[in-house]
């Protein structure tokens, strides 16, 4: 077991790389066989659904890059409990398809051992994400 600052520390760590462009050093706070997954219909959100590894979760950013254009992801508040993380935080992304966009407040649940996230969940108004991506 981890301490929880140290957890929450290593989630820092990926969203700072992330919104850097940096996304070699986000991935590397990520397990090879980490489990990503976005809730949501997969039918309406093309990256919604579970990805493993670090293939999966490079698909799941080309599916959403392919979607969206992500104009702010930032953590509100990172708590670290042993190995689990709970997060909050804002997104505002656009649609490419539609053009219209959505700014909407997460919760992420992480996993983290040996200073890797291996587990990743996040919890978001899907109805207004497959709203704003369908039309």
């Amino acid at each position: 077991m981890s301490n929880g600052q140290d957890s929450a520390d290593v989630v820092r760590c990926f969203f700072d790389a992330f919104n850097a462009g940096d996304i070699d050093a986000a991935f590397a706070t990520l397990s090879p066989d980490i489990e990503w997954t976005y809730y949501g219909p997969e039918e309406k959100i093309p990256f919604a659904g579970t990805f493993i590894g670090h293939a999966g979760v490079k698909d799941f950013f080309d599916r959403a890059e392919r979607s969206i254009q992500i104009k702010e992801m930032a953590p509100l508040s990172l708590i670290g409990i042993g190995d689990q993380v709970y997060g909050r935080g804002i997104e505002h992304s656009m649609s490419l398809a539609t053009g219209r966009e959505y700014r909407l407040q997460w919760t992420h649940v992480y996993q983290v051992q040996g200073g890797l996230m291996t587990r990743f969940e996040e919890f978001i108004d899907t109805a207004t994400v497959a709203d704003c991506l369908n039309g």
